[in-house]
């Protein structure tokens, strides 16, 4: 699982580089509203109330929410204390959301 989880951390960093990762729960919600939100990233630890008003928020435009090891989200940023990110619409996000769909399977 950890060659797994450096190509998450990989992938969320490669976003944050291109500009197109938002974080902080506001911004998060802002994206998924605006329909440029191409998926949904929380921490394993994120607040139940924080994850509910995302998954809530997602679930009416059909934006992918998934749920990355506790401070994964610190360690591919740079930026601690963040809970919550989203991945514009696009290839990397379209590659986060594989990502995911691999994981499961495994």
């Amino acid at each position: 699982m950890r060659g797994n989880e450096d190509r998450l951390r990989g992938l969320i960093g490669l976003s944050r580089r291109a500009g197109l990762l938002s974080l902080g729960t506001d911004t998060v919600l802002r994206q998924i509203k605006s329909g440029a939100c191409g998926i949904v990233l929380l921490d394993a630890a994120a607040a139940p109330n924080t994850q509910k008003r995302l998954r809530d928020a997602a679930q009416q435009t059909d934006t992918p929410v998934c749920t990355v090891p506790e401070s994964l989200l610190d360690a591919a940023t740079g930026q601690s204390g963040k809970m919550t990110a989203a991945v514009r619409k696009g290839t990397l996000a379209d590659q986060l959301i594989l990502w995911f769909k691999t994981a499961e399977e495994a």
